[in-house]
């Protein structure tokens, strides 16, 4: 319980909540006057505003996002301030304002933050009805709040340079373990495979991202292998990181088969996931370590472990009297190969924080590095290619334009006290899908309501302005904190900072709070009908795009392992990039699914085709790293030309997938020699091995290695062939 406590507090999300609140702090304790809180609102708002924009990148990238962001937020308060008194210029100013600061977000991550940076800014244009001066005087102000953020995240940012990114790695590690605690599961004889499936695909899209924002600092801080320890560290930390994960994710093992296959002994299977269990155990333990910025000391012996069961299953085959090519201790010595495999790459990352980094394990790694990243090119051309209707991007900017339009007339209309608060919810809560904006504005009303009554509660018992400040203060930090990992307990907090200042500043906020709930219903009212009516944006009109290319990734990492298998050697960068992109479209597969899971059934279409494709696509991409990893880490023999028939077999039938996925029925069927040569390649593959290894003058350790890889080679080959043949029945349902 208290480590689980302290990792939450060293997270980089509290981290940046206080930094908020110092900034947004700061104006109200050199700039207020007695009778006079304008002049500091503003700067604190302003700094409060540019403060998402600032994420994770070099130095350069952050001051020139956080001066760009400082400067939108002053022009569009200008703006809209500007031309309010004038309808005929206004209402084109504010539509043109939201839907071009909504297809901001095609150009990526960064973008996207801007994005609601300017809408955020919109929102709040409207708190207070300046004019002339005292609108150029406002919109300076801002930008000085947005200009004071940049400086305080400077002194943050050179107190501390690293800490973000560790963290970011701790958070990989972290996660990277619960991945590992999932698999040590699957050894339950009771476990619910398809379910800690489901839990894996979401754990890998998380770490699909680590992965990527890890990769844009080493390279954004040309993070070559001479440049410091630092960045030695973090090399060596992703590269390692991502071989636990591939390592783990290519090796799937038949749990069933293997209990039945030691129903005499079960306790070697029990040695067994209990190392299993503490390889995560591990992972764990090094997360906390680098988040509380402790000497790491690993909490088990793994190699030890190792030996360990390598004894008992040497006892158990003496006993059972069986030999070296038995099925059992060929089965078993292939799950301890993918176990020494993890150990060495967790010892490895481990050896980075005990200090023992050593520079030959970094050689090769940098190069190459960059060609990994993904590349964001912010042209005019892009923005282009996305004004139509077939972009969920341009969907979205119409319907948020248009819901912000019709809320800031009924805001108008109706007698509310402030119609920015319904602006300021629509742009929080409104998202490109259904699900998401119906969690976000379910959340947003309860948290409304829950932080009013507590925050007018207090109110109601405390009116000593110094203690009001000090709880304004924390429910800042714990607000901004709590937002990213407990929506709900976020907007809470929230709230309670909002009605704390106006009890401090106004003397009549008695009716705030009915207010604020009557104008965050209406907002959230208006979401979900405009989600739901304008243009709606269903899942199932893009699943295909993300199946199809998932296995047209799928498609092209199996070419390549195919080639790798022949020509030998070192992973070519091509290789490796087509693993990577297998894994990410997976990953992308799988976010799709779940964005449909939060739909209404009625829009569900092909829902359980859609999740089965998912599962089936990552179990196939499992058998086709198992045998690219076992080529990387082992010897192997000569492929034959067996090898290659099957491989072209699997190639035609994801081939084969994609059209039915796009339901082109004008396909090309396999001739009648090719399905001919195909079987017979099948049944020469399963067996011919054998027989050809039984039959050599080999040393029995030679054979013994060469039964091994032809076990697992020929398995996984059956494999896939298998979830091929799956895949392809599943996507013919598309053709209904």
């Amino acid at each position: 319980m208290y480590q689980k406590i302290v990792k939450k507090i060293s997270d980089n999300h509290l981290y940046d909540a206080i930094k908020i609140a110092v900034a947004g702090s700061i104006p109200f304790i050199f700039f207020h006057e007695p009778d006079n809180f304008s002049i500091a609102f503003a700067i604190s708002l302003g700094a409060i505003l540019n403060a998402p924009t600032d994420i994770q990148s070099s130095l350069k990238h952050k001051i020139n996002g956080l001066i760009l962001g400082s400067f939108c937020i002053a022009l569009i308060t200008f703006l809209l301030g500007v031309t309010k008194p004038y309808p005929i210029l206004f209402y084109p100013v504010f539509i043109t304002i939201i839907f071009f600061s909504t297809m901001l977000s095609v150009y990526g991550h960064r973008a996207n933050l801007m994005s609601f940076v300017c809408l955020l800014t919109v929102s709040l244009a409207f708190i207070r009805d300046y004019q002339g001066w005292d609108l150029i005087k406002n919109s300076l102000l801002l930008l000085a709040g947005g200009i004071l953020y940049l400086i305080v995240s400077l002194l943050f940012y050179f107190f501390k340079p690293k800490r973000y990114i560790f963290l970011e790695i701790a958070n990989c590690i972290e996660k990277t373990a619960e991945y590992l605690d999932l698999r040590a599961s699957l050894w339950n004889t009771n476990s619910n495979k398809n379910k800690i499936i489901e839990k894996q695909l979401e754990i890998q899209i998380k770490l699909n991202e680590y992965h990527e924002s890890i990769r844009e600092f080493l390279i954004r801080n040309n993070a070559n292998t001479s440049n410091s320890s630092n960045n030695r560290k973090l090399l060596i930390s992703l590269t390692s990181l991502i071989e636990i994960l591939e390592i783990a994710t290519s090796n799937s093992f038949d749990h069933d088969r293997i209990h039945k296959l030691f129903k005499d002994d079960p306790s070697l299977i029990k040695e067994y996931q209990k190392l299993a269990e503490d390889f995560a155990l591990s992972l764990h333990a090094l997360s906390y370590s680098i988040k509380v910025n402790n000497v790491y000391h690993s909490p088990v012996s793994l190699g030890n472990q190792i030996k360990a069961i390598k004894l008992h299953l040497d006892e158990f085959q003496k006993k059972q009297n069986w030999s070296d090519v038995q099925e059992e201790i060929v089965t078993f010595n292939n799950v301890l190969h993918y176990a020494e495999r993890q150990v060495e790459k967790i010892k490895g990352i481990e050896r980075v924080y005990k200090g023992r980094v050593n520079t030959d394990e970094l050689r090769g790694k940098y190069k190459d590095l960059e060609k990994f990243l993904t590349p964001q090119h912010y042209r005019f051309a892009t923005l282009k290619e996305n004004l139509n209707f077939s972009s969920t991007t341009f969907r979205h900017a119409t319907r948020l334009t248009l819901t912000l339009l019709i809320g800031f007339l009924l805001g108008k209309i109706l007698p509310l006290q402030n119609e920015y608060w319904i602006l300021m919810t629509l742009v929080v809560i409104m998202k490109p899908d259904y699900g998401l904006t119906k969690s976000r504005s379910l959340s947003r009303v309860t948290g409304t309501i829950l932080g009013g009554i507590i925050a007018f509660s207090t109110l109601y018992f405390v009116d000593n302005v110094t203690v009001l400040l000090i709880l304004t203060f924390v429910a800042m930090i714990i607000g901004n904190w709590l937002t990213y990992s407990d929506y709900k307990i976020g907007v809470m907090f929230l709230t309670m900072y909002v009605i704390f200042m106006y009890g401090i500043l106004t003397p009549d906020y008695n009716n705030m709070l009915l207010f604020r709930i009557i104008d965050t219903v209406i907002a959230a009212i208006l979401a979900l009908l405009a989600t739901q009516l304008i243009w709606p944006s269903w899942e199932h009109l893009h699943v295909k795009k993300f199946l199809s290319k998932c296995i047209v990734a799928n498609r092209k990492y199996v070419e390549a392992i195919k080639q790798y298998y022949i020509v030998k050697g070192e992973p070519s960068l091509e290789y490796k990039l087509a693993r990577k992109h297998a894994f990410i479209e997976v990953g992308n597969l799988m976010a799709s699914f779940q964005r449909m899971n939060q739909e209404p059934k009625s829009k569900q279409k092909n829902k359980a085709e859609v999740y089965e494709l998912t599962v089936l696509n990552q179990t196939l991409i499992s058998a086709a790293a198992s045998v690219g990893i076992y080529i990387q880490s082992h010897q192997t023999t000569e492929a034959s030309q067996a090898f290659g028939v099957v491989m072209d077999k699997i190639l035609y039938n994801l081939d084969l997938a994609d059209k039915f996925i796009h339901r082109n029925a004008h396909y090309d069927l396999i001739s009648e020699n090719e399905l001919k040569k195909f079987e017979g390649s099948f049944l020469q593959i399963k067996k011919l091995r054998r027989e050809e290894i039984e039959n050599s003058d080999l040393s029995p350790e030679e054979r013994i290695r060469r039964l091994e890889e032809s076990q697992l080679i020929i398995d996984q080959l059956i494999w896939m062939i298998n979830i091929s043949e799956q895949i392809v029945n599943t996507s013919k349902k598309f053709q209904n």
